[in-house]
């Protein structure tokens, strides 16, 4: 009698569907998370790059004239991108590109002037924030 052989190859083709299969899966998961970690790499450096420039327009006003920083003390400003800025009435909201909200507290510290800028945004359900501070002094 012949032995059937058939039975063995289809429980091969199963072992290799389902090999592939799972092969597939992983390789999908893989690229995703790449993505995902690759986006938020860019949003991050784009945050930092926001908060640097908020501090280089308060270092702008303070070699203007101390004066000139010292009426912001114990305020928080919102900071849009055209570097305008406002007093933070409740929320900034998403005022850099519809997507990163940019905020600058000063606080008078004798004999210093602490300044905090913190930039933000939401990705998904989850807040980021990159905070940035430095305190400026009367210099001249």
């Amino acid at each position: 009698m012949k032995k059937s052989t058939r039975g063995q190859t289809l429980a091969e083709v199963v072992v290799a569907i389902g090999i592939v299969v799972l092969l597939m899966t992983g390789l999908v998961v893989g690229t995703s998370v790449t993505l995902k970690a690759s986006q938020y790499g860019k949003a991050r450096s784009q945050a930092v790059q926001y908060a640097q420039e908020a501090m280089e327009m308060v270092r702008n006003i303070r070699d203007s004239g101390w004066s000139n920083i010292f009426i912001y003390s114990g305020t928080t400003q919102c900071l849009n991108k055209a570097g305008q800025w406002s007093v933070k009435f409740g929320s900034c909201g998403y005022n850099i590109d519809s997507f990163y909200a940019r905020e600058v507290t000063f606080s008078w510290i004798d004999p210093k002037m602490k300044v905090d800028v913190v930039v933000s945004w939401t990705d998904g359900n989850k807040t980021y924030t990159v905070p940035i501070t430095t305190y400026f002094t009367q210099w001249k």
